[in-house]
């Protein structure tokens, strides 16, 4: 794959592979409760659900289309998932690579708004043990 992260607005990247959509890569850039559990382990909220406006609209529920099947099947396959995050530098945000990671579970559940959420558990990848090294 040529770039980094290719959509614009959604956090969750994807591209058909084989007949099914597989999620590439995904930004937490902090518009979701998204949370970094470890150096090693980020749980990541699916795609949608927020409108444009993030946190100023209201909520909606999460559907399993786009972005959300396209990791559930990463997930199935074991596909690398590149991880970028947003970060605080210097009185400024940037955007970060953080590395390879693979989805290894997901949950459906209801928010504080009574929202459908998703929430993916993903675990980075060691150099060494990457399932496509390759890449």
């Amino acid at each position: 794959m040529i770039g980094l992260h290719c959509q614009l607005q959604s956090g969750i990247d994807y591209t058909r592979i084989e007949g099914k959509n597989l999620a590439i890569s995904i930004v937490d850039s902090h518009r979701y409760a998204n949370e970094t559990v470890s150096a090693d382990m980020l749980i990541y909220c699916g795609h949608g659900g927020l409108k444009f406006l993030g946190p100023k609209s209201l909520p909606e529920d999460q559907e399993l289309k786009r972005g959300n099947p396209a990791l559930k099947n990463g997930m199935d396959e074991r596909t690398v998932i590149r991880v970028i995050k947003k970060l605080k530098f210097d009185k400024k945000e940037v955007f970060v690579y953080d590395g390879l990671y693979v989805a290894n579970h997901y949950t459906r559940h209801r928010n504080e708004d009574g929202k459908t959420m998703f929430k993916y558990r993903l675990n980075r990848v060691p150099a060494s043990t990457s399932p496509n090294a390759e890449c």
